[in-house]
């Protein structure tokens, strides 16, 4: 028996310490043999889970690993292949390449420990997976909300409308194209003010972006417009959405058709607001635009009337015919008082047989008076009724703000004194409460009243004053004056003529005006001398379509000759309807008669315009000529005008000479012709004609 385990002597050359102990060899070749097993199953372990993990991240690490452990585990091996076969230098190569992997291992494995370490942990991951299936949960949900938002806008009877930043619709429900007629072809695309009707305030849209610019939400009503044109009310919301940078990045809107709701509210309201018998303004919308009128009147300054009034004796045809009977005159009589008022004014029935009207922007309280007058007339007519012809009249009372009151209290308290008055009267007139503003209306409705009989009673005469020419002091003609001596006694033309006027009087007074002069004109010893014959034209006379006719008839039926008569029209008439008045002044004087201008420069016409008028004379009116000798600012005035005639081919007359300084200035200036009391005034036509025997 050897006397050690390993005696092998003769094949461990390096090995002479174990010769002496065998223990220690046993040692550590068992040790190193455990160490290269382990190594080695490292590495193959690293290679077997590397190929069933391909998605291993830094799966080089690992391989770059696993040579190192491989290289370590054979540096150990060699140590047992060492003790019986010495082989070094394979033993130092493998250490150098066992030292390499080291060193590339454990210089490479620093910089991914941060990447490693950011790795999820299992408990990361665990929280993760628990996290990833509440997520998943939340978006089941949140898919299941969705979807249920979109059906409840897809069936909503609402519209419903999603546009971008710039209003551009990107989306619209079944309701918005049911509703207002387009398709989405037609919608998607465009701009969402493709509803706009224009007949919504410009206030509601400005309040609109204001509100939504500033990040909150809109509600209001719009007047939209469907594809078909028929309007209707919209009742709307618009919100903003806002992206991650909190800018607007759409808009939502939710509209509903409210037009159904707007009808009832209207008829709601008309049944609030208005009589339900004549459909007029009742007790409370009258009250409502008295208080208007009144802030009206305040803002801007002016005159407005109140009119209180209720029929005559009506209680007698309730009584007589029956409440129907009464009921329809009670309509008709609305309708015809409304006829007499402008459409901004009201008329309302405040109950019975009492009406209420308000008469707006009048420049006097007479004008107030012609209202009321025109209102008895228009009652006074007959009404045909259910085969009845009714006979009824009306009284009124009239307060006039701010003379009278300045409160709808007190303006409709003295109105109704006012009435009172009416009624203590005699019924069928009207009264003022001012006791002024009354004494000038009647007056004016006296006037009127007389001139209705004027002509039938030859209350109308005519005076004539010489029209003069300059240079050589001899009467080329005269201009015919209206005057009239009613059995009220004289009134002058500045008061008649105006109310002839307004009361449409004035044009059969203005032919019984030309026709008269004309004949007075056409006898001895006026005929002879060919005279001049100028007559005003009214503007109500300027503007009647039959003018041209009724010009030409008087001619003919008095023999007049037409180049010798001269018809006046003022320069303020001239510059309403420029076009219309030069035709119609052109077709005068087609018929060979003269024109002329009166009062120039007390209006505002253009010079562009006179240049295309076809007048004949010029006439400076005497406000000019009266300081034209003491005010050089006059003088230079009348010198304009004259310059102006003549550059114009037409003659220039002065009226109201009454000095001989004035005539003096004006035959300086060339003037042609004149007339006023220092040459002669107004005569009637027998002192007129001895001016000529």
């Amino acid at each position: 028996m050897p006397d050690h385990l390993f005696d092998m002597h003769p094949y461990m050359p390096h090995g002479q310490c174990y010769l002496w102990q065998n223990d220690l060899l046993l040692l550590h070749v068992v040790s190193d043999t455990l160490i290269v097993l382990s190594y080695y199953s490292i590495p193959f372990a690293l290679v077997y889970i590397l190929k069933k993990r391909q998605d291993i991240p830094f799966s080089w690490i690992y391989w770059l690993f696993g040579l190192f452990i491989f290289l370590c585990g054979t540096t150990h091996l060699l140590s047992i292949w060492n003790v019986w076969v010495p082989d070094y230098w394979l033993s130092g190569f493998v250490k150098l390449a066992t030292a390499i992997s080291s060193i590339t291992t454990a210089a490479l494995v620093w910089p991914l420990v941060p990447k490693i370490l950011a790795i999820p942990s299992q408990a990361q991951l665990v929280a993760a997976n628990s996290a990833l299936a509440r997520e998943i949960e939340n978006h089941k949900r949140t898919e299941q909300e969705l979807r249920k938002l979109t059906l409840a806008m897809q069936y909503s009877s609402s519209m419903v409308i999603v546009t971008d930043a710039q209003t551009r619709i990107e989306y619209c429900n079944p309701a918005f194209f049911q509703i207002t007629g387009y398709s989405a072809d037609e919608v998607l695309g465009q701009r969402a003010n493709l509803l706009k009707s224009d007949l919504t305030a410009d206030e509601t849209y400005k309040g609109l972006w204001a509100t939504l610019l500033s990040g909150s939400a809109w509600h209001g009503e719009f007047l939209n417009r469907k594809k078909n044109g028929e309007l209707f009310w919209c009742l709307e919301s618009i919100a903003p959405i806002l992206d991650e940078s909190n800018s607007i990045s759409h808009f939502v809107s939710i509209i509903h058709d409210i037009s159904d709701r707007k009808d009832t509210e209207e008829i709601i309201r008309h049944m609030a607001y208005y009589d339900p018998l004549t459909d007029l303004a009742n007790r409370s919308l009258f009250n409502e635009r008295l208080e208007q009128a009144i802030h009206q009147a305040k803002r801007n300054p002016q005159i407005f009337a109140l009119f209180y009034l209720d029929l005559d004796r009506f209680k007698n045809i309730n009584d007589t015919l029956g409440h129907l009977v009464g009921d329809k005159l009670l309509i008709e009589v609305g309708r015809r008082i409304s006829a007499c008022l402008r459409e901004q004014e009201t008329v309302a029935r405040l109950g019975g047989d009492e009406f209420a009207l308000i008469g707006l922007n009048l420049t006097s309280p007479a004008d107030a008076g012609e209202i009321a007058q025109r209102v008895i007339n228009t009652v006074n007519e007959p009404f045909f009724i259910d085969d009845h012809q009714l006979f009824v009249s009306t009284s009124l009372g009239i307060s006039v703000y701010p003379q009278d009151a300045t409160t709808s209290e007190q303006l409709l308290k003295h109105a109704d004194d006012a009435l009172y008055l009416a009624k203590q009267h005699g019924r069928n007139t009207f009264e003022f409460y001012n006791a002024s503003a009354n004494a000038q209306s009647l007056r004016r409705l006296n006037i009127e009243n007389h001139l209705r009989h004027g002509l039938a009673r030859n209350e109308f005469s005519l005076a004539y004053q010489p029209q003069v020419d300059l240079a050589s002091g001899r009467i080329i003609g005269a201009e015919a004056l209206l005057r009239w001596m009613p059995a009220i006694g004289p009134i002058g033309p500045d008061e008649f003529i105006p109310i002839a006027e307004n009361s449409g009087l004035i044009v059969e007074i203005g032919e019984w005006v030309m026709r008269t002069a004309c004949r007075d004109f056409m006898a001895a010893p006026l005929h002879e001398r060919k005279l001049l014959l100028a007559i005003n034209l009214s503007a109500r006379q300027f503007k009647k379509t039959t003018l041209v006719d009724s010009v030409r008839g008087i001619l003919a039926e008095t023999g007049f000759p037409a180049e010798r008569l001269e018809l006046e029209i003022t320069e303020s008439m001239l510059v309403e309807h420029f076009e219309k008045t030069v035709k119609q002044m052109q077709e005068l004087k087609n018929l060979g008669i003269r024109l002329a201008i009166d009062d120039f420069g007390t209006g505002f016409s253009s010079l562009s315009y006179l240049k295309r008028f076809p007048m004949d004379t010029l006439k400076i009116d005497k406000s000019f000529v009266a300081d034209i000798y003491d005010n050089q600012n006059d003088a230079c005035i009348v010198r304009s005008i004259i310059g102006l005639g003549h550059g114009l081919n037409l003659k220039v007359q002065a009226e109201g000479v009454e000095t001989a300084q004035q005539l003096e200035l004006l035959q300086l200036h060339q003037c042609d012709r004149g007339q006023g009391y220092f040459f002669h005034k107004p005569l009637p036509i027998d002192e007129f004609r001895r001016l000529f025997v």
